[in-house]
């Protein structure tokens, strides 16, 4: 994608962090992904995948319908009944394009650079459901080794280093993050200097 269209998809996000920044728009994090107006305000109550759904349907709808025509195809289950997307979803349709092609999206091997508007991942293998957590990336600090150290825009109960959310430490902001490979596709992760945790991850970028 070039990098005009890129900047102007990743455009909305921006202004939605710089409306946080001024106290227009409210966030918290909640798995009720609701939007709404308060007064003056608006509220944001997204979870990490309800965010990324969420400017996706703004800013680049094809792509997130092939997304959805993944899962209904993937999960055993009425399309009707599929009211929203997890981290899981994406991480799976991420995995299908190992082998499939896609129009509006291309898969982001770890040793290539990470850029502004790449959507990671973040599954837990050991969890029931392999729940987890999908980022999108501002910008690749620097990488050493087989780690890389990423500045990262998400709605999050998690803090992470250098974190925006100086106050509730919840909802939507941005944040550093460390990702180390294990093997394969397992990666420590590092939120914060005490939340390191063990995921699968895998990267997706729009075309």
């Amino acid at each position: 994608m070039p990098r005009f269209l890129r900047n102007k998809i990743m455009h909305y996000i921006d202004k939605i962090l710089r409306l946080i920044k001024t106290g227009k728009i409210k966030t918290k994090y909640s798995h009720n992904n609701l939007i709404y107006r308060r007064r003056n305000n608006f509220i944001f109550s997204v979870d990490c995948s309800g965010l990324v759904e969420f400017w996706l349907y703004k800013r680049y709808n094809k792509a997130l319908r092939e997304v959805y025509d993944y899962v209904y195809k993937a999960r055993d289950v009425d399309k009707n009944k599929i009211k929203r997307l997890y981290s899981f979803d994406f991480y799976d349709y991420f995995c299908s394009l190992e082998t499939s092609e896609s129009n509006n999206w291309k898969l982001v091997k770890y040793n290539q650079i990470l850029e502004r508007g790449d959507v990671i991942a973040f599954i837990n293998p050991q969890r029931a459901g392999r729940f987890g957590h999908l980022a999108i990336v501002d910008k690749e600090i620097c990488r050493q080794g087989d780690s890389i150290k990423v500045k990262i825009i998400d709605s999050s109960a998690i803090e992470h280093h250098d974190d925006y959310r100086q106050t509730s430490k919840m909802g939507i902001g941005y944040g550093i993050i460390e990702i180390g490979q294990e093997k394969n596709k397992e990666f420590l992760v590092k939120y914060s200097p005490d939340n390191h945790r063990v995921r699968e991850i895998m990267i997706g970028r729009l075309k």
